[in-house]
């Protein structure tokens, strides 16, 4: 369903646009309601004239498909590009003004029954949303159950939500973790493209590889292997999104053996093919 972003919207005493459930202010977007969740997805496809000062109604989570938008909030501004998941506080304002086009954006509104039901505060949901590696992942599977849309999509969408504020709180506090550990993350994140061996991930933080290996789960809720195809996976979403690379050369580029591969993990990661995401 397509809605027009111009109705029956409300304006604060301070200029700022309220934002009812289920409204944006994208040229054109579609919504699906699943009771406590509602999936926005937001176009922007060409030049269009930006940067309203507003919020909404309900507390929020943004990931930004492909694309891009520079955002202002109270005190600080942020580039938002492919890839990046923000949370919105209820009634937080913001303003955003896009610069890359087309742009896509999915967002998750939640409802305060959801809150109060599992006993979640909206702080909780800012620390899943900053602290959790998966985001991308979980939310390109809600948008799997949103086109599905039948009688089990809605404890499919509560699952994956669950699942995903579950892992965050599993995290480690980077301040509690070991030295190494912070080392071991930064080596696999700036090197995403290596197949870097335990081996050699044991000798640049100089400790023994059972070491990692006994640790590492904990630390990133995943293996060592599933970590590193996770890094690959999150940078083909980017270049997917972005650019006119054949699969081949995409799978080349993020260091798979081959577009069969890319193709077998990224379906594995995201429930879609290299494809069907990108009709997303």
């Amino acid at each position: 369903m397509i809605f027009d972003q111009t109705k029956n919207l409300r304006t604060s005493d301070n200029k700022k646009t309220i934002l009812k459930k289920g409204q944006y202010l994208a040229p054109s977007y579609q919504i699906q309601d699943f009771k406590d969740f509602l999936i926005g997805i937001s176009n922007y496809q060409d030049q269009v004239e930006t940067g309203v000062w507003h919020a909404h109604e309900n507390p929020l989570i943004s990931f930004v498909l492909y694309g891009g938008n520079k955002e202002y909030r109270k005190g600080k501004e942020m580039d938002r590009v492919s890839g990046s998941i923000n949370y919105y506080h209820s009634l937080e304002p913001h303003k955003n003004i896009y610069y890359t086009f087309p742009s896509k954006h999915i967002s998750l509104e939640l409802s305060n029954n959801f809150l109060k039901k599992y006993n979640y505060t909206e702080t909780d949901i800012e620390f899943a949303t900053k602290k959790n590696y998966d985001g991308h992942f979980t939310f390109i599977k809600l948008m799997k159950e949103a086109q599905i849309n039948d009688l089990q999509s809605y404890a499919s969408i509560e699952m994956l939500f669950l699942s995903f504020l579950e892992n965050s709180e599993k995290s480690y506090d980077q301040t509690l973790s070991p030295s190494w550990i912070l080392s071991v993350r930064d080596i696999l994140n700036d090197r995403w493209n290596e197949n870097i061996s335990l081996k050699e991930l044991a000798y640049h933080v100089n400790v023994h590889p059972t070491t990692i290996s006994k640790n590492f789960k904990k630390h990133f809720q995943c293996t060592l292997g599933e970590y590193t195809r996770k890094l690959k996976v999150n940078r083909s979403l980017k270049i997917l999104g972005s650019s006119h690379y054949s699969l081949t050369e995409i799978a080349h580029i993020c260091g798979f053996s081959d577009q069969s591969h890319f193709i077998r993990v990224f379906k594995s990661m995201t429930n879609h093919l290299p494809s069907e995401y990108l009709k997303i």
